[in-house]
């Protein structure tokens, strides 16, 4: 809400752990048994991802399943396992393990495509990996690990895999419990139909009331390959990355060409997960790792230090919202096509947007007051809010019945509502928005519509045009409004937008000075698209840019609440543009740039005031200091020519010096300014690495 900034956060965590899932690893010097290429680079792939664990110091790792590919009945598992073994004894924590299908053998179920799990498969798991299921407490949680292949199997282990798991629970009733699992009990509903995916009946009912009866706090699951987050009573639900490749069925989420081998390298969906445990709670943070490999015997490069970065459970200030155009709970009907699911129509949820929007950092969300209408997506919207996020709800017009009795109804939901209008009709209004303003307890803004009727026309051609929000330095029917008796009891503030070709520094400074001269707060919608409906902006280093200049002067402007609009690229029907996040819901360069700079700011940057931008070398540099600190941000010139540019002028910068800290805003990678240069030089221009934003910081 605009006027406000909590940056307090949870504070440090007491103790962290990472998951790792579905590594696939096969015999290294064996053919695999796998028909995929991709297969190929899994034990390189799981090498990097270790290493990478490590250098996150977790206290310790669980491995949720599916640790070799090659089945228990096949020649090959136990060269496999010895691979394995070998590659996660480069674990420099201890580490955990529990058994997946390709482990033990597939769930009990006719339509599965491999051997079923037998007491073969369990002894042969149990002789390379040790226990098929275990427990432990660290930090003062309570953790789990179940063999879910036991469920439903009839073997002898399942009566006792269920005798223990449910004494373990209830010895353990009063404490913090997490659980470890390789299926997930369901992928979208607890209802919903057996799958390839998901827990069976009668085994599923029954693992879903153990974690209602006991209060599980976090439950994690793999198989899946994909990441879903799902909400089930009190417990957070998630599904982790594989390391190794993607389940390319899947695929059928995205509504654009699959990537290579069907969808099945996607590497930008491939990773794994850090813990981090709280005194109350905790924050499971997705780490990519885009199918990065370290070959055997190699050894991965020093790595410059990280800045930090935040996700909105941890409370920490976040200084854009944007706006969720496309579907961000989808459901999609995934076609019935074997070996995995030949007899049944899967239905799951693209979360791939969540996970986009926690790993961003972004916790204010602008959507249509419809997706609160809608009970499925109102039951996300409340998962959404207990992860820290606040949703701007957008209306055209007074919401009227039905709308207007859900949006009471579920007033907590509601950070704030945006009722869109002709600005001429708004007087009327009044006497409805104080009534509604009244009940919802809600802060209410007004914007006005803006369309091709509003614009001065010249020559023969018409474009067909439609916004919202009053124009920076043309207030003067806000003005007049704003003066009318009533109003300022109906509305907490108004909408600005910020057209394609303004600056968001310069346009955020205005707005921020208006609103504060008047006294009331705002909101600025930063446009990403042309005023041209048939233009398409590709560059997203202008989008970067953008993105740059808004949250800096967000931050410093909290009176103002900046959204840019959009979160995910438009690139077909009208005014395409490019977002944080392109089609597959896979990062453009603007959100490593959100991410990082805001993580900078929140580690340095309270209380900013905001400097006049200039132009040196190309470069657009954008001071801004507070009592301890001067920075600059530094933004190449969209004109300027990439190849002649020349690094970033750090020398022009004010009280630079040698306390220099420069922050690579799109590794997030911190230099100081003799390493930073020796960095650069050791970049080719070919790869297109001198023109990007960095963030200089020079403590006083």
């Amino acid at each position: 809400m605009a006027g406000e900034r909590d940056n307090a956060g949870l504070g440090e965590p007491v103790f962290r752990y990472a998951v790792i899932s579905d590594t696939h690893i096969r015999p290294e010097e064996e053919e695999s048994s796998s028909p995929w290429k991709t297969n190929l680079l899994t034990n390189d792939r799981a090498r990097w991802v270790v290493d990478s664990v490590n250098r996150a110091n977790p206290e310790f790792v669980i491995h949720m399943g599916d640790v070799v590919h090659p089945l228990p009945h096949t020649q090959t598992y136990g060269s496999a396992a010895k691979a394995a073994l070998r590659i996660l004894g480069g674990l420099e924590a201890p580490y955990f393990l529990l058994p997946g299908n390709h482990d033990v053998g597939d769930k009990n179920n006719p339509t599965v495509p491999a051997y079923i799990v037998d007491d073969h498969g369990l002894d042969l798991y149990s002789k390379w990996f040790g226990p098929l299921y275990s427990s432990f407490d660290h930090g003062g949680v309570h953790f789990v690990l179940i063999n879910a292949l036991a469920l439903n199997s009839g073997l002898v282990h399942e009566d006792e895999h269920s005798e223990w798991l449910e004494a373990d629970l209830e010895d353990n009733r009063d404490g913090r419990i997490h659980m470890f699992s390789h299926y997930p009990p369901y992928v979208l509903d607890p209802y919903e139909p057996s799958n390839y995916d998901n827990v069976d009946e009668p085994g599923r009912s029954w693992l879903l009331r153990l974690l209602l009866d006991h209060g599980v706090e976090a439950f994690f699951a793999g198989h899946v390959h994909q990441f879903l987050y799902n909400r089930h009573g009190a417990t957070d639900c998630y599904n982790v990355l594989s390391t190794c490749f993607v389940r390319q069925d899947y695929s059928e989420m995205f509504r654009v060409e699959a990537t290579e081998e069907y969808g099945r390298n996607d590497v930008e969906k491939l990773g794994y997960c850090v813990v981090d445990v709280y005194e109350e709670t905790h924050v499971a943070r997705f780490l990519r790792s885009h199918g990065s490999t370290l070959k055997k015997g190699q050894e991965a490069p020093a790595e410059a230090p990280q800045v930090g970065t935040h996700y909105p459970r941890e409370g920490r200030a976040a200084f854009l919202g944007v706006h969720l155009r496309h579907p961000w709970a989808e459901i999609v009907d995934l076609p019935y096509n074997g070996p995995i699911d030949e007899f049944v129509r899967k239905r799951v949820r693209n979360d791939y947007a969540v996970l986009g929007l926690w790993e961003s950092g972004i916790k204010s969300l602008r959507v249509p007051l419809a997706d609160l209408l809608e009970e499925r997506t109102r039951r996300r919207i409340r998962a959404m809010v207990e992860m820290g996020h606040a949703f701007k709800f957008f209306s055209a017009g007074v919401p009227a019945e039905p709308g207007l009795k859900v949006l009471l109804e579920n007033r907590e939901l509601v950070d704030s509502l945006e009722v869109i209008m002709p600005w001429r009709e708004a007087e009327e209004a009044v006497s409805e928005l104080l009534s509604v303003r009244r009940d919802l307890g809600s802060p209410i803004f007004l914007a006005n519509i803006e369309s091709s009727v509003h614009r001065r026309q010249e020559g023969p051609k018409f474009s067909h045009y439609i916004s919202h929000g009053f124009r920076v330095g043309h207030a003067s029917s806000l003005d007049k409004f704003s003066g009318l008796n009533g109003v300022e009891r109906a509305f907490d503030g108004y909408v600005f937008q910020i057209g394609a070709e303004e600056s968001p520094w310069d346009s955020i400074k205005a707005v921020g000075a208006y609103v504060q001269e008047r006294c009331f707060s705002a909101v600025a919608n930063v446009r990403l698209a042309s005023e041209d409906p048939a233009e398409y902006l590709r560059d997203p280093l202008r989008v970067a840019n953008r993105v740059a200049e808004s949250l800096v002067a967000a931050a410093a402007l909290p009176i103002v609440d900046v959204y840019v609009d959009t979160f995910m690229d438009v690139d077909r029907g009208y005014f395409p543009r490019v977002g944080l996040y392109d089609r597959r819901l896979n990062r453009r360069i603007g959100s490593y740039v959100m991410t990082h700079l805001q993580g900078a700011l929140n580690e340095y940057g309270s209380g900013i005031a905001l400097g006049d931008r200039r132009e040196v070398d190309g470069w657009d540099v954008f001071p801004f200091e507070n009592r301890n600190t001067d920075f600059s941000l530094l933004l190449p010139c969209p004109s300027a020519d990439q190849d002649s540019m020349t690094d970033p002028p750090l020398g022009a910068l004010s009280g630079a010096g040698e306390k220099v800290t420069v922050v690579d805003l799109v590794s997030g990678k911190m230099y100081d300014s003799d390493h930073w240069r020796r960095h650069r030089s050791q970049l080719s221009k070919n790869e297109n690495q001198r023109g990007l934003p960095v963030l200089c910081i020079s403590r006083r």
